[in-house]
Order: C-alpha cells, then structure tokens, then sequence
C-alpha cells in the first residue's frame, strides 16, 4: 500500500496485505503535520492495543484521534488502557441489538486525505494477524474519488440509527465537513467506485443485477441456511458459480451451502492456508470486467438481507472493480465434503448491563447507559489513579433510566462500570468504560507551534501556508478557551452554556482575560480583533481598553541579563525595540488580485474554513473572523463579480452572538457587526428577495440588538482600508446610517429606499402612508409595488399619481389580509376588495403585474365605499381617498 510514484491513484485497488498501520506511518514519515482528523471505526475496538501501536504516531500526524467499537465487544483490559479520555476520544456504538460492523480508517487534513475501508478491526488480528481485504481513497492534488461524497454523506446519517458515546457524533460530523470540503473543491473522478452500506436500504438491493458470467464468494460467517447466499445467487444470476472457505474456520451450515452450490453446478474451493481469512468477498465478472464487494458485510442475512432498524447490522462496504480475482487459492472439493463439515461453536453473548460511556460535566459526571435496564442496579467507579481492581460504589441506578449524573469527581481515564445482581444475589459485571474530558480529547499535537504569536494581521495574507497554519491553531486552541469574565452578560439573548462568567466588575479577572486573548492569537492579532489601532497610532477614544495588563511590554524572565547591560543599555534598546514594532505593526491591506489563481482559491477556502469554525470560538477570536472575512473579500480572493463571500459574511456576524459576550466588549463587536452590515447592504437590493438580501436580512436579524453600543472612533477603526474596496458604503456616516436604519426597523422607510432603486421618485406622508409620483398608465400596479415594498407594516397605504388635470391615479391599502385597491382612470374612484392567504403578498401580486391572480371579493356597486374601505381609511387618518398635492404631508 506504500505509494509507487509521485502521483499516487485515487483509489487503490483492494489488497489482502493491507494494514490501516501501514498509511498511519506513510503519514507520519512524511513530516506534514497537517492532519486535523483521524477516526477509526470498528466492531472490535482494543484500545490497549491501539494505544500501544498506533496512538503514538497518530496523534504525531496533528490529528486528534477518535476510536469507536461496538459496545457489546468491549472488553477492554483496564491495564493496557491508560490514556482513554485524556489524550483521545475512546468511543462506543449501540445499534439497538445487531452488530455496529464497519471497518474505517479516516486520515483527514485540510488538503488531503486517505480513507481506508476493508474488513479488519482495531485489534492485533485484525491490523496484523489475519487476511484482510483493505481499500484506500485517496484525496489529494486536484483529483477526489466519488466515493468520497457518498461517505461523507453515511457518517452524518450514522447518529440517526446507532446511538454513540459522547463526542462521537461531533467527531463524525467533523471528519464528515472535512470531507465534504476536500471532495467540493477537486475534480471528482473514479465514479465506478461507489459506497454500499445498510443506513436505509438492504446491501443487496444496492448491488447490481445480473445475469453475471460467474460469481465468487468467500467470508467468515454465513448465516445458518445460506440464506444470504442463496438471495445473491438469485440477484446475479451466474452462469458459474464459486465458494471458498477455510476447514474448520468459516462459520457455515454446510448442508445448505452444498445443497445451493450443487443446486447450480457450481465448486467448492477449500482454503488451506493457516493464517485466518477474515476478509469478506463478493466477486462478480462480465465479460472481461471483474467486480468486487469487499468491507464489512458477511453472508448473513443481518449484514447482507436487512436495512438497520429492521433487525440488520450496520454494514459498510465498497463496490470497485479489480483487474485479478480477490479469491483465494485453495483445492477445489466435492461438495459432500462440505456437507460433512461440523458446526462451529458460536461465541455466547457476554451477560451483564452495559454502558455506552461516561463524561466529565459541571456537576460530576454523566454516565449513558446502551440500553434501560429492567432492574436496578448498582454504578462503580475506579479512579485514573488507582489500581485497576480498585472499585467504589458511587451511586445506584432505577430501572428504566437511560443516563444518571452522579456527583462523584472522577478525572479523566478513570474506569466506570455496572453491577447487577441475579435471584441467588451473585453479581454480573457490565464492560468498563473510560470517562472522557470532553476538552481534552479534542486537542490537538501541533509540533512546534510558537508560544508567543506576533503574526501581523498583513502577514496571514503574504504566505498561505502562515494563514493554514493560523487556522489549524484556532482549531487546536478553541476547547482551551477561557469563558468571558463578567461583567460578561450576553446582549440580547441568554449565556451560552459553556459561559460561566467570573463575577462583574473583577477588573483583574478582565485584564487577565485579555490577557489568554493575546496569549492565544499574539497581540497584533488580538488588537487587529478588538478594534485596537498599532501603539504609536493610539488615540483618546482607546484608552478604556488599553489600561490592561496584556498591553503592557514585559521582558522575558527567562532570559538572563548580560553582565554588561545597565540601565542606559537597556532603556535605549527598548525603545529601538518599540520605534521597530511601530513600523512593522501598521496593517495594511492586502492584494490578492495579483495572486495566482491558486493562491486565491486557497483563501476563499480558508475564510470558509474560518466561518465554520467561528462560533465554537471566544468572542474576540469571532471578532476577528469577521474582520478576517472583510479582508479577503477586499483583497480580491474573490473575482469582482463573485459574491459567494457575501453568506460567508453574513454567517461571520451570525456567529458573533452564538454564545455569551462581554458587556465590555459591546462597543467593539456593535462597531464592527454595523461595518459588516453596511457592506452587506451595499450588495443588497431592497425591493427584491435575492440571496444578498437574504444574507442582509438574517445577519441585522442576529446582531441588530448590537449596533446601539456602535461607536464611531471603533466604526472608523474597523472600515479604515476598507474603502477602496467597498467605497462609501464603510463611510462611518453611511455606516452608523445603516446601523441606525436597522435599529429603527421602520418598513417604510425601508420601502422608500427600496423604491429609490427602482428608479421611482417616492416620498412619505405621515408615518403610514406613501406616495409615488409621476404620470403612470397603470397607477394601480405602481402604488401595489409600493405596498409590497411595505408588505411588513401592520398597517400602509400608497398613492401612485397625484390626480392632478384629471390624469389618473390609485390608493392601495393593506393591512392583512385585506388588500384594498381604489382606482381612478377618468373621474369616478372604483373600489375592490382582495383577500390574500397563504404565501401570496403584496409584493408577489406586484412581482405578477397585476391583480389577476386573485378574485375580489363582493361588495355591491363598485363605485362606492363599502365598510371596511372607510374602515382602514380613517385609520390612516384620511379623510378620502384622493391623494394630497405634492408636498402636503397629512
């Protein structure tokens, strides 16, 4: 499985001699680092096993590691495990009865990827010892298999049929976006290679139909009358038919195998080789094309038969063709003999309760249990520190109860388990699980990462490896960060939970918290975030924020002073020191346009990358995705008529308000959420609904509550270089106009300005009413397109016309769900009446030119008033309905 060439092959065809071990250490010995994910999925999990041969070099990668096996197999020796749940997420499956059955192994970064998917558990025989059958994708360069979508697509439905431990699901949603990510951005190719698995739909119905030239079997395990067997015989229709199986190993009813295979004058091959072949093999041939199912589906009708939730394992396979026959060598036998074979004894299923895991939370510890149990029974626990035959009695667990919290401190690592207890009294014991720091699991080795970043904000957009690898320390430090102090009470909406404030008015707890800030990011970065200007560029209106600690200059203790050095000495190097930092900390925007086409698309898929991660994030670090998002876009990373960015902006300010926000932080993130918005408005058309509008409407929805704290010294911070991109639109005066438009939420001013647009020369009257003017041959139509631009409002009415020579014109009043309509096209006003319901507006009636769609509803002579005409008229306060002279303001 090593690489041949410097082009590796997409997808490589399935092996025998394949290990998951193999790729792991290709990946180390390469140097890159890179990694972010590596999940492995299995029915066997030994994390002792695991921990010895492969944790190691795995986390070296930089990848955090997840390790999932099904819960009714684990038996693990609590010795050998010593670092589940503290240095990676040891993870179990329910899949409510049958068998959590696949075999994956996913490497994943933020360029690359390698997937292995084959038949081998996460064991010493299973990695090693037996035959297995492994193929690998590869992502790389410009090229993703297809097969890689239809993954990714199977790991986020897997949580909605297999219950898993916690973080599991998290884990399989991020190696799932991962993936998503790398396939989106590559050229899809080796589109005959496709995923099979048992998430809604039997295997079987996912396999081709025949008929087929010949067909060739070989697994572990058949189900007791060839059940499986005989519906693939059946599907393909072979001319020639072939089962392998090893004497004495293979687990088969041999008179119903022999009975199928002499039904269909097919052969039996006796595989003799000592070495056990766990490797599952559906071939199939047509002409000169050979065919393989190989992964972890058996022939049994649980794996093969049956969808899951209907009583079938969940199953994971791949289809693809191979150029040589996966059947072994063997001798071929009559099938007599295989009729003689004797039963194999079946492993009975280990007695006892079980747990699904175990987690670190506020008040203890949250313990899940796989399935409610139908007596009580009794929760112990042994703690990280002791001995592993060492147990305490920590709490009692009711029957029915699917997870308990108990109060119980345990470090991460310590080991949990149940006891029931039978009629006569003796105990049974349930597995042992691992408690997981939630935090910890997550974090990531990144060799070498700099303890002091002092990255200039410029920087990130000089070198594209610089800003990858400020990314993958966002990503790495984000389940470190510290909860806001505070006088950190969220604005406008309730404290996430991971925010636990310290208490308000803890000036050292605030300082100490700009401090992490800084710690995290560097402080060029952190002042870039918190709207901050370089040292020698600080102004009167900063002060509040820079009387911190984490702004004053301190010399390393570490470092030991020369003999020499006196007090003049360092004074003088200190301030050469601090005049240096000043020329380099001014930011400057960035120019992308001159870049290549690779480099451009390199940080289009960075500020993706940054956005997604965001709301996981600290406020300031939020802070700084939004800038960091304004910045490309005003770089050019995006050509001048894209506005994919425009979303991604949008979800940047979403994710300013996703969890708590420090009060003393309001006029930085007001400022910067108004400067974002104004560039969001700027690409929004008002009248009508587009994907702009769209990312206009939901971003002020979310950060609205935000802009009153706007401060004009941090707006003008936060727009400065801006201009040249976005031109007036980030003036401050335009952007504290827009920051107060949305404030205010008045529709009809939105209307006015939504109408300007449109080219139409409108102006208010009152706080209800609008009035077009000019001469129009179908008045009607241009005061409806006024409603609908108003739609919103309780109440609104709108003229179009000014009645004047007797020209014509029209009222439209709506107040929902009445629409009334008066229209004059000579002397006498005609009066209707519409009734709208369901989707069907003002503004959609207007997008269909006209009133055609809708049926008026009776009210005797249209010439005259009815009553709820006169009705809406006096609550506009009119006193008819003919329109006021230009200028008169009722």
């Amino acid at each position: 499985m090593a690489d041949t060439g410097p082009a590796p092959a997409a997808v490589e065809a399935p092996s025998v001699l394949a290990s998951p071990l193999t790729l792991v250490l290709e990946e180390e010995r390469g140097g890159g680092h890179g990694l972010e994910e590596a999940l492995f999925l299995s029915f066997t999990a030994d994390f002792g096993f695991f921990e010895e041969i492969a944790l190691g070099v795995t986390q070296a990668t930089g990848a955090r590691v997840t390790v999932v096996g099904d819960v009714a197999m684990a038996r693990n020796d609590p010795r050998s495990v010593r670092r589940a749940g503290r240095s990676y997420l040891a993870g179990l499956a329910y899949a409510g009865g049958p068998a959590f059955h696949p075999k994956l192994m996913v490497l994943a970064g933020p360029d690359r990827a390698t997937i292995a998917l084959g038949s081998g558990n996460t064991t010493l025989a299973g990695w090693q010892a037996n035959a297995e059958l492994w193929t690998v994708l590869r992502v790389r360069g410009d090229q993703s298999p297809a097969a890689v979508a239809d993954l990714s697509a199977w790991l986020r439905g897997l949580p909605e049929k297999v219950r898993f431990s916690v973080g599991v699901p998290q884990a399989l949603q991020r190696v799932a976006t991962l993936l998503d990510r790398l396939h989106r951005d590559r050229t899809s190719v080796d589109r005959d290679v496709s995923v099979v698995h048992s998430l809604h739909s039997p295997v079987i119905d996912q396999l081709p139909e025949g008929p087929v030239d010949e067909l060739a079997v070989s697994a572990p395990f058949h189900d007791p009358h060839a059940r499986a067997l005989r519906r693939l015989v059946e599907r393909f229709r072979p001319s020639r038919l072939t089962v392998a199986y090893q004497p004495g190993l293979t687990d088969l009813h041999g008179p119903s195998v022999a009975d199928l295979v002499r039904e269909h004058g097919g052969r039996i091959i006796s595989d003799n080789e000592q070495r056990y072949r766990h490797g599952k093999l559906v071939e199939w041939t047509t002409g000169d094309q050979r065919w393989t199912l190989t992964g972890s589906p058996n022939l049994s009708a649980a794996a093969l038969l049956l969808p899951q939730g209907r009583g079938g394992n969940c199953e994971l396979g791949l289809v693809a063709p191979c150029a040589t026959t996966l059947l072994p060598d063997g001798t071929e036998e009559p099938a007599a003999r295989l009729r003689a074979a004797p039963a194999l004894p079946r492993p009975r299923e280990a007695g006892g309760p079980l747990l699904l895991g175990a987690v670190r939370v506020a008040d203890g510890l949250e313990v899940s249990l796989a399935r409610p149990l139908p007596h009580a029974t009794r929760l112990e626990l042994s703690a990280a520190a002791a001995p592993p035959e060492s147990w305490e009695r920590i709490a009692d667990v009711s029957p029915d109860r699917a997870t308990v919290t108990v109060t119980a401190p345990a470090d991460a690592g310590s080991r949990v388990r149940l006891v029931a207890f039978d009629e006569a009294g003796a105990p049974r014991f349930g597995n042992t699980v691992f408690v997981v720091d939630a935090d910890r699991v997550l974090r990531r080795t990144v060799p070498g990462q700099a303890r002091t970043p002092t990255t200039q904000p410029s920087d990130l957009f000089e070198d594209p490896r610089l800003a990858e690898r400020f990314l993958g320390d966002l990503e790495t430090l984000r389940t470190a960060l510290t909860p806001a102090p505070a006088a950190a009470a969220t604005t406008g909406r309730a404290a996430g939970a991971d925010a636990k404030p310290r208490a308000s008015g803890d000036e050292g707890g605030w300082e100490s918290y700009l401090d992490e800030c800084a710690g995290r990011v560097g402080h060029p970065l952190a002042r870039f975030a918190l709207g901050v200007p370089p040292p020698a560029a600080t102004g009167a209106s900063f002060t509040d924020l820079l009387t911190v600690s984490w702004d004053e200059r301190f010399t390393d203790d570490i470092e030991p002073a020369l003999e020499e050095d006196d007090t003049e000495t360092v004074a003088a190097e200190q301030q050469e020191a601090e005049a240096a930092d000043t020329v380099t900390s001014a930011p400057s925007l960035p120019d992308l346009r001159t870049a290549g086409q690779e480099n451009r698309r390199r940080y289009r898929r960075w500020v993706e990358r940054l956005v997604e991660l965001a709301p996981r994030l600290d406020p300031p670090e939020r802070m700084l995705a939004v800038r960091m998002t304004l910045w490309t876009a005003a770089a050019g990373a995006w050509p001048p008529a894209d506005t994919d960015w425009l979303p991604l902006l949008s979800q940047s300010l979403r994710a300013l308000v996703k969890h708590a926000l420090p009060d003393r932080l309001e006029p930085q993130v007001g400022s910067l959420a108004a400067v974002a918005l104004a560039v969001l408005r700027s690409h929004a058309p008002r009248y009508e609904v587009t994907p702009q509008t769209l990312a206009f409407t939901e971003a002020s929805a979310a950060v609205g509550h935000l802009l009153p704290a706007a401060d004009a010294a941090y707006v003008a911070e936060y727009a400065s270089l801006l201009e040249t991109a976005f031109g007036p639109a980030v003036h401050p005066e335009a952007v504290l106009a827009v920051a107060a438009e949305v404030v205010q939420d008045d529709p009809l001013d939105e209307a006015v300005s939504a109408l300007a647009e449109k080219g139409r020369d409108v102006h208010r009257h009152g706080r209800l009413l609008l009035h077009v003017t000019g001469r129009f041959s179908n008045p009607g139509l241009a005061a409806l397109e006024a409603v609908g631009a108003a739609e919103d409002a309780p109440l609104v009415g709108a003229w179009a016309g000014d009645g004047a020579d007797g020209g014509p014109w029209a009222l439209v009043v709506w107040r929902r769900p009445d629409l009334v309509v008066v229209d004059v096209r000579r002397t006498v006003p005609l009066w209707r009446h519409h009734r709208l319901t369901g989707l069907v507006g003002p503004r959609a009636l207007a997008a269909q030119r006209g009133f055609g769609s809708v049926t008026p509803v009776p009210h005797g002579p249209r010439n005259q008033p009815f009553g709820l005409a006169e009705q809406v008229l006096a609550e506009l306060g009119l006193p008819g309905p003919r329109p006021p002279g230009c200028g008169e303001n009722t």
